[in-house]
Formats: C-alpha cells, sequence, structure tokens
C-alpha cells in the first residue's frame, strides 16, 4: 500500500461504533507494523481480547515504529507500538500505556555466506529493515556499535515481508529485523529464502558498546538453537515493544487497555512465539523513562492491589 493511500485511510476511519446497537462501542486506531510481523500480530490479539467490551482497537498496519509514532504526534491515530528505544529518543507528547514484549534484532544472512561478523560486511548491501520502521532506527545504531557509519555499507531497506526473497536473490547481503522469535515470515521453507537456509549474526559485541552507550534497555537475549533451521543458540540484542498513546486519550479508553493487557495476558501471545513477555503489572510499568498516561498508572495500581 502506497503511504498516501494509507494515510488517506487512516484519515477517514471514523471512531464509530463496531456493530453494537446500543451505540456505545466506539473504536480506536492502534499503528502496528508490517504483516507478518510481531506488532501486527500483537495488535490483532489485544484486538480481539477487546471484541466484546465498549472499547475496541482497529489495528492499523504501517512500516512500523518511526511511523507510528509520527501518526500519534498527528492524531490520526489513538494508539502506536514502538520499539522502546525510538519511543525514549522522541518523548514530547507521547504517554506509554506500558512495556508489553521483547524484541529480538535478528539480523540473517545466507547459511552459506562467508559473512560472521559485521566488519565483513563493509562494502556490502545490507538491509536494516524497513524504511521508517523501528528496526532501521536501531540498526543504525547497532551499526555505530560496530564502529561503521552508513558510508561503509550501502544500505537497501528491505520489508520484512521480502527478507527471505531478498536474501535469496542476492538483493542484499545481509538483512536485519526486530519481533519476536521465531518471525513467521522469516522462517525458510521450500521456493522462500536461500537455498540452504539462513543463518544469523551474534551481536553480543555490539549489545556492550549500546548498553555502555545508553544503559539497560538493550538487554541480552538469545535466539534458541532450531529457530530458521539454525543448529545453535545465537546471542542477540533484545529491544523492548512499548505500547503508546498521548495525554488527549480518554482515561476510560486507556484503562480498558491496561486492563486488556493485564486480565487476559495469556490471548496476547502469537501462537509458536519463544520470546519473552511483560504482561504483568510488575514489567508493564518499566517504560524506561517515558511518561506513563495518567489513567495507566491508576489501572496498574488498581491491579497491583
Amino acid at each position: 500500500m502506497r503511504r498516501r493511500t494509507l494515510l488517506k485511510g487512516l484519515a477517514v476511519i471514523p471512531l464509530l461504533a463496531a456493530g453494537c446497537a446500543s451505540g456505545d462501542v466506539r473504536g480506536y486506531r492502534i499503528a502496528t507494523g508490517e504483516p507478518g510481523g510481531f506488532q501486527s500480530e500483537f495488535a490483532k490479539l489485544l484486538s480481539s481480547a477487546m471484541a466484546d467490551g465498549s472499547t475496541r482497537l482497529v489495528p492499523m498496519n504501517t512500516t512500523g515504529s518511526v511511523r507510528n509514532i509520527e501518526l500519534l504526534e498527528q492524531g490520526r491515530v489513538d494508539f502506536g507500538l514502538s520499539l522502546g528505544d525510538v519511543a525514549a529518543a522522541r518523548g514530547g507528547p507521547l504517554r506509554a500505556v506500558g512495556r508489553v514484549y521483547e524484541n529480538y534484532v535478528q539480523f540473517a544472512v545466507p547459511a552459506t555466506s562467508d559473512v560472521q561478523t559485521f566488519a565483513d560486511l563493509r562494502g556490502k548491501r545490507i538491509s536494516l529493515g524497513a524504511r521508517g520502521s523501528g528496526t532501521e532506527w536501531t540498526g543504525r545504531r547497532v551499526l555505530a556499535a560496530a564502529s561503521m557509519t552508513p558510508d561503509d555499507v550501502e544500505i537497501t531497506p528491505v520489508s520484512l515481508t521480502n527478507v527471505l526473497e531478498s536474501l535469496a536473490s542476492g538483493t542484499v547481503a545481509a538483512a536485519m529485523w526486530a519481533g519476536g522469535v521465531p518471525t513467521p515470515s522469516a522462517i525458510p521453507r521450500p521456493g522462500y529464502g536461500p537455498a540452504g537456509g539462513i543463518r544469523l549474526l551474534d551481536l553480543s559485541a555490539e549489545l556492550a558498546v549500546l548498553r555502555e552507550r545508553y544503559g539497560p534497555l538493550y538487554e541480552p537475549v538469545a535466539v534458541p538453537a532450531g529457530m530458521y533451521g539454525t543448529r545453535t543458540e545465537t546471542a542477540t540484542i533484545g529491544v523492548p515493544s512499548v505500547l503508546l498513546t498521548t495525554a488527549s486519550t480518554p482515561d476510560s479508553v486507556v484503562t480498558a487497555v491496561v486492563d486488556a493487557l493485564v486480565d487476559k495476558a495469556s490471548e496476547l501471545i502469537p501462537k509458536g512465539t519463544v520470546g519473552v513477555q511483560f504482561l504483568d503489572t510488575q514489567t508493564l510499568i518499566q517504560v524506561y523513562g517515558l511518561q506513563l498516561h495518567p489513567a495507566a498508572i491508576a489501572a496498574y495500581r488498581r491491579h497491583h492491589g
């Protein structure tokens, strides 16, 4: 979908009753991410979990975190998902609803590639994610942590849905994305991906630099053996995903979302996902310096007792 078409669609979607005769049901737009990505899947599950209430969420696919924040700031959506580092850097009118799950930064090359580290990527075409995505934003920090600049590589944005095709065709030598593990659209299968499969790069050295520069927002995580056909565990970078809104969102709406996050946590985990979830009152509130919406604070206090 073209960007202009997306914005047009966002502008005209009304906050309407979702098929309720009483007229008390309202729909609120939530900006997610690319189809097949973890943000998109999480938003769908949250929307489904709230389907029987008076507050409904209407998921909208976007290119990701950076675009979601722009849409929030422009008042075109009511909620948006973002990588925590992107949200913390933007601040402004944003208000956090909660930290919801861990994103795993995954940087893949064809399994038969001679690329072993970031240093081997000099002069090669790489993707740091789709343009406007949180992965692209985080990826530039990872690149800097590897003592490289965008001039040392040829950055070629690739969407999540085209990662396998781009690696198989040689469009890029390596492709980065952030999400749950495994990310369904990145799982090699017959007709998709390099013939020998894919392999993830170890990002533990880059993680150490990021933590030194930016603090504990970046966390040590590992992609388990067996994901994407790999034989060994791969150390990488964890970045929390935060559900955002703005100060103008009604308290009752934010309260309804928090209630769903806490009370229906078991319904919000995509099938087959082995990554870390933060869906309890102790971890939802850890939003790395972002301001929680006042109604979210009140709701967490109520749930915590």
